[in-house]
């Protein structure tokens, strides 16, 4: 896989909305390609900032 199409499907990857094969030619192509990680990283950071849950609800939680 590229990185040009593992970047175009990084979100319906980490959204688990890829079929087991094509998530697997994805893990593969991240295991050797660091930029592609990088864009794995920023993906990931900015749906835990956006949509991950407020910092306030976690806290109440855990207690």
């Amino acid at each position: 896989m590229s990185c040009r199409d593992t970047i175009h499907l990084i979100c319906m990857y980490l959204e688990g909305k890829l079929s087991p094969s094509v998530q697997d030619e994805i893990e593969h192509h991240l295991e050797s390609c660091a930029d592609c990680r990088l864009v794995l990283d920023a993906a990931t950071t900015t749906l835990d900032r956006y949509f991950g849950q407020p910092k306030e609800a976690a806290d109440s939680q855990a207690a």
